[in-house]
């Protein structure tokens, strides 16, 4: 238990955040859900339905996109409720149209609408915590809570899916309505996400007058508890405030140029999302080929390893790379990846199960410290006035690399044979492992020749 002291001492928006993406992925599987209604409900052949899941995986890149813009425009919290209220219902409104092409459509729009808020969780999770190490254990906690959420809820679901599916449709529905309603009520970003885009906005000079007023630790939970006359102590005048919000959010493309590391950073990130998409299709190939018949059950079995993996090493995992920066986390979760898949190799010549629970394991613990740390590194050198636009093209970049994995790593398999595609994605996890070093590398020499910190944006808004 007390590996769990790690994530004390969080602001309390972090836990009710928390407590909501744990609640909304119960029914996070609409992507899955799509295929299996379309499929057991309608009759529809199985070429008919991945046009569907196509579709509705391709609309999330314009999601992200516009979910990330939305968020610096308007706000973080508004997108989320927004977004999660919209695909609510229209997923209730699916069980009103049960057995029809409709829901098809529905459920496409569904993803869009999740899409858009996908972003404002990584910014406001950034907002609710001023410090990196708070940011490192918020997302860590935020991921094993959606994880836990993603395992009970296609559990349950999968008992009603066939004969009750407007059951599953209102519970879906219902479910994302009580976590919005949770973060709605309990999850506080000071007095509004405008201020805090107008302060973002103020020029240098005024932004480090601002930060000698502020409370020197939790910026957030102190101004959870102002009123909004006190924010005249902090030099944040209502007229200010109120030009800040009817103005439109700097541009993007000037602080692209300003940071050839970060964009370096986000273009290399689609070989994360490229070897991670490798679990949902090369692998399941894998165990077809070497268990025949029985692969499929053995596949069922890699993603309960994978899951209860998820569960027991998450916070092991943070706790021991606790003092470890975002990239040289990233670059070790990298070689777990390699080492991890590439061990499927070994299959070819002994084809036994146990090598499939050690490689489940190594690339689970590739995944925790990956997908833990991604955002970090952007959060920390981006002002906060761009954290929604950046965060939504490293999701953007994301969506690339699971739309194009399967085609491409489909043009291995065909080219070679199907153990050699596991040679190939360990080559390729080196490689992403060496970027993020050489990363490190070019950012630590940079600093050590001006004899200062690197910078931290974020903090300075």
């Amino acid at each position: 238990m007390s590996l769990f002291k790690t994530y004390a001492g969080l602001s309390r928006g972090i836990y009710y955040l928390c407590l909501a993406r744990t609640i909304n992925s119960t029914g996070d599987f609409i992507f899955s859900l799509i295929t299996l209604v379309l499929t057991l409900q309608m009759g529809m052949s199985v070429v008919s339905a991945g046009i569907f899941v196509s579709m509705a995986a391709l609309i999330s890149g314009p999601g992200v996109l516009l979910g990330g813009y939305l968020s610096d425009l308007i706000g973080k919290k508004t997108i989320i409720v927004s977004g999660q209220i919209l695909s609510a219902l229209m997923i209730i409104s699916c069980s009103f149209w049960s057995g029809t092409m409709t829901i098809g459509y529905l459920l496409i729009a569904v993803m869009f609408f999740i899409s858009i808020t996908r972003p404002a969780y990584n910014v406001l999770i950034i907002e609710l915590c001023p410090e990196e190490k708070e940011r490192k254990s918020a997302f860590s906690l935020m991921y094993l809570g959606a994880n836990l959420g993603i395992a009970l809820g296609p559990l349950i679901a999968g008992f009603f899916i066939k004969d009750y599916v407007h059951i599953v449709f209102l519970s879906i529905g219902t479910v994302f309505l009580i976590s919005t309603f949770i973060i709605w009520k309990k999850v506080y970003i000071g007095s509004s996400d405008q201020a805090t885009q107008t302060i973002a906005r103020e020029p240098a000079k005024h932004t480090k007058q601002s930060q000698g007023e502020q409370q020197p630790h939790g910026r957030q939970q102190h101004q959870e508890h102002q009123q909004p006359g006190q924010q005249h102590k902090q030099g944040r005048s209502p007229s200010r405030q109120q030009q800040g919000s009817e103005s439109l959010p700097s541009p993007l493309f000037p602080m692209l140029l300003k940071n050839p590391l970060v964009v370096f950073f986000i273009v290399v990130s689609f070989l994360n999302y490229f070897i991670y998409m490798q679990y949902s299709f090369s692998l399941p190939l894998q165990m077809n080929q070497t268990f025949g018949e029985h692969g499929a059950a053995y596949y069922g079995s890699v993603m309960t390893i994978n899951a209860i993996s998820v569960i027991l090493l998450t916070t092991l995992v943070l706790s021991a790379t606790r003092n470890f920066t975002a990239l040289n986390s990233i670059a070790a979760g990298a070689l777990f990846y390699g080492i991890g898949f590439g061990a499927l190799y070994l299959l070819g010549d002994w084809p036994q199960f146990a090598i499939v629970v050690v490689s489940t394991v190594l690339w689970t613990i590739g995944e925790i410290l990956v997908q833990t740390n991604i955002n970090l590194y952007i959060a920390s050198r981006v002002p906060d006035s761009h954290q929604g636009r950046f965060n939504g093209l490293l999701l953007f970049v994301g969506c690339l690399g699971y739309t194009l994995s399967p085609y491409l790593t489909g043009l291995f398999i065909r080219s070679v044979d199907m153990k050699s595609v596991w040679i190939i994605i360990l080559g390729i996890s080196l490689f992403y492992a060496v970027c993020m070093v050489l990363l490190w590398y070019i950012e630590k020499n940079a600093t050590n020749n001006r004899g200062i910190e690197s910078p931290d944006y974020s903090k300075s808004v």
